[in-house]
């Protein structure tokens, strides 16, 4: 469905059920809709500030919040009243339809929807809302137009065609236009033109001899004020924004341009001031980095989630090093990249000598904090990043080491051996050493798709049996391995 060819429709959709707001944006981004997303009152007010939407669609509550308040706060301000809201609910109330229709929602669609059904509403609502801003827009046009025949019919015939066009012009801008004498000391006006007035809410003969600085009140630490003496001293013009205060004492941003105007003799004789007033805008800038720190916050809190889910996933609770199920599938990953690349895979198995014993004596507390440092020791000894160390089972530990021949998996053994050695963990119940000791068995091989890994993993395990047999606290490598 095509909808709109030459502006991309906005929609806004607000609603606290998260899995709702995915499918219905990954709907409406599937027809070229421009879509924005609130989860909660205070996002979907700071994303209606930042860009009036063509279009809201609204879930039945809001986190917090009942969403008719939304609907009531945005149907009684005058930027916001005719924005079109689509109702979602989950159940067909008779009372809560009639609550929503009086307070000027366009439509009540009931969950589940037809995709369908849901689109040609949106494509209609969208269509009246874009049609309803071109007649708006018309019209202001159209009033512009009258006010410039009402003033050029103010003027006499005799007035000179070039100065009647530029009265017009002047008289008819939006913007507010100061004319001061450069020639008197404090650069009193002489002029302001109906944009001021308007503007201001001050007449020309209220502000006649004054100096501008009353615009500012008593707010005159501003920095843009000093730029403005630099300019009027050295004769430049300059373009500030400055905070300034209408009659009824209501700040507004004035985003004014400065410029002389010289006499035939090259004299600096008037000043001319161009102000626009960018409230609005500095506004919509502000409403829109409270929205981007509050998506980035949102963001932050979701990647944390993940994080957090990560290591659930990933990591074994107890040893902090990974688990069972990271390990298989780190082994699976580095199988199939290795066997790619034909680089040799090694792998260690360990265990701890007469764990069973430990937890006897020390009981299970004791063997808990056991598992830790042992765990801890082996993550010290692998240096590289690549090097995974998961818990295997119990009181096993495994080490995968990518890109690693015999020669450096046998040093890496080595230097677990001698870490818990020099660790000296008492364990008086083994029959090896008075402190805890590994068993481990070493293993590399170059990775093959038409090789078992299953039967891999059994070999390494073999050769930690043997070196069990042979008397514990020891290595054992594979007599088949890869040079």
């Amino acid at each position: 469905m095509n909808t709109h060819k030459t502006k991309r429709a906005d929609i806004l959709i607000a609603d606290n059920q998260i899995e709702n707001l995915k499918l219905l944006s990954q709907i409406l981004e599937q027809e070229s809709y421009k879509v924005r997303q609130a989860i909660d009152y205070e996002m979907a007010l700071i994303a209606v500030e930042t860009e009036i939407p063509d279009l809201i669609l609204l879930g039945f509550n809001l986190d917090k919040v009942d969403s008719y308040q939304l609907c009531k706060k945005l149907k009684k301000q005058e930027t916001t009243t005719n924005i079109p809201i689509i109702f979602f609910s989950d159940f067909d109330d008779f009372e809560e339809r009639i609550k929503a229709l009086k307070l000027g929602i366009i439509d009540y669609i009931i969950k589940p929807y037809r995709k369908e059904e849901l689109l040609v509403k949106i494509e209609n609502k969208v269509k009246i809302s874009l049609k309803m801003q071109q007649l708006k827009e018309t019209n202001k046009n159209l009033e512009k137009k009258l006010e410039l025949i009402e003033v050029s019919q103010q003027f006499h015939q005799e007035i000179p065609l070039e100065s009647h066009l530029l009265y017009q012009a002047i008289a008819a801008t939006n913007n507010s236009i100061i004319i001061t004498d450069a020639t008197a000391s404090d650069y009193p006006i002489i002029y302001v033109n109906p944009g001021f007035e308007i503007m201001t809410g001050y007449s020309l003969e209220e502000v006649a001899g004054k100096n501008c600085r009353f615009l500012q009140g008593s707010d005159r630490q501003q920095p843009q004020l000093e730029q403005i003496r630099h300019c009027l001293k050295q004769g430049q013009s300059c373009h500030v924004t400055l905070r300034n205060y209408r009659k009824d004492g209501s700040l507004f941003w004035n985003e004014m341009s400065l410029s002389p105007i010289k006499d035939e003799s090259d004299n600096i004789i008037y000043y001319m001031g161009v102000q626009t007033d960018v409230t609005d805008k500095k506004r919509a800038n502000e409403a829109q980095q409270r929205y981007e720190a509050s998506l980035q916050k949102m963001n932050r809190e979701l990647h944390e989630l993940n994080q957090k889910l990560y290591r659930l996933a990933n990591m074994d609770g107890l040893t902090e090093v990974a688990n069972r199920r990271c390990f298989d599938e780190t082994l699976d990953q580095e199988w199939r990249r290795l066997s790619r690349e034909r680089k040799p895979l090694s792998l260690i198995l360990g265990d701890i000598d007469y764990f069973k014993r430990y937890n006897d004596k020390y009981g299970h507390l004791g063997g808990d904090d056991c598992l830790k440092k042992v765990a801890a020791t082996i993550a010290q000894a692998t240096l590289r990043p690549a090097d995974l160390v998961a818990r295997y089972g119990g009181e096993e530990f495994a080490v995968i080491l990518p890109d690693t021949p015999y020669e450096g998996a046998k040093q890496v053994a080595q230097r677990i051996l001698d870490s818990l050695r020099r660790l000296r963990i008492p364990h008086k119940a083994s029959d090896v050493k008075p402190y805890v000791t590994m068993s481990l068995g070493v293993g590399t091989i170059t990775p093959s798709l038409q090789e078992n890994m299953k039967s891999f993993v059994d070999q390494v395990d073999e050769a930690l049996f043997d070196a069990k047999k042979e008397g514990r606290d020891r290595l054992k490598g594979l007599t088949n391995t890869d040079p």
